[in-house]
């Protein structure tokens, strides 16, 4: 899995926000998991779109460190069998800038669209940049919804869902931000955040009359945005989410869930998570 991430870069002089020796698992289990995908699929649907919501800047800085690393929109781009069509969404200019700029400089040409605009109303322009798909021109997708809170609009992925077959790479900031600030989005009946997220505007209500303890928490908002998957025709994997901690203090931060029509699909998220090699492991 290492091989999927380019660390130890060196400052290439574009936007390169920070992040923490944890994001490095997610970076690894999302380029792992892309690489089965397009892989694996290349060969039973005519095009493959990958879509990158909260996409970044295709480069980050190690927090505490002089070194550099590719993140996920990178290490989609470098896959042995690239995708059909990219889509990146981010709501800052400069990660948009900088994505675009580390893009020009790749060695291969790909089909690309960068839309710089809030994800919650970036729908519309993901939608017009889709390839076109009918019976005899099959498409398949991937989403890696990648934000950096819990404000996330669970609207995105319906609409999504609903009008492509598209398998989705979810986080779910419930450590840093949920668990966090629970007491304040509890008491706030103004504040829509957690309604948005798990697509239930009634959440306070279900949460109080079950009298969970607050050690349940994430249990609980993951059994809700799992439900709103259900409902979109998804099978349930919230048995499978992901658990990103602190190394070293196993303090929980955040989980990434995964969500795919297809069985196939949720054994390469399986593979991603361990590290483990398709090849042999899942008959491929």
């Amino acid at each position: 899995m290492d091989e999927l991430l380019r660390r130890g870069l060196d400052d290439d002089g574009l936007f390169a926000p920070k992040i923490k020796e944890h994001s490095l698992e997610k970076i690894r289990i999302h380029n792992y998991y892309v690489s089965m995908f397009s892989t694996a699929m290349r060969e039973h649907w005519d095009q493959l779109a990958y879509v990158g919501l909260f996409s970044g800047a295709g480069r980050a800085h190690l927090s505490g460190t002089t070194e550099y690393v590719e993140t996920s929109a990178m290490g989609a781009l470098r896959v042995r069998f690239p995708f059909t069509k990219y889509i990146f969404v981010d709501s800052d200019a400069r990660c948009i800038e900088a994505l675009e700029q580390r893009i020009r400089a790749l060695p291969s040409s790909h089909d690309i669209a960068l839309v710089h605009r809030d994800v919650s109303a970036a729908v519309p322009d993901v939608i017009a940049a889709m390839p076109s798909f009918h019976r005899d021109r099959t498409l398949l997708s991937f989403c890696f919804v990648d934000p950096f809170s819990a404000e996330l609009d669970f609207e995105v992925i319906r609409r999504l869902g609903n009008q492509y077959r598209m398998d989705f790479l979810v986080l779910l900031m419930l450590g840093r931000d949920i668990r966090t600030n629970f007491k304040r989005y509890l008491e706030n009946e103004e504040d829509e955040r957690i309604g948005r997220l798990i697509d239930d505007p009634g959440w306070r209500e279900e949460w109080r009359s079950r009298q969970l303890p607050d050690r349940d928490l994430v249990a609980f908002i993951i059994e809700k945005f799992d439900q709103a998957m259900v409902r979109l025709g998804y099978g349930s994997d919230r048995e499978d989410a992901h658990p990103i901690r602190i190394p070293g203090k196993n303090v929980f931060l955040y989980s990434l869930v995964f969500y795919s029509k297809s069985d196939l699909g949720r054994r390469f998220f399986k593979a991603a998570r361990s590290g483990i090699s398709p090849q042999f492991d899942l008959g491929l």
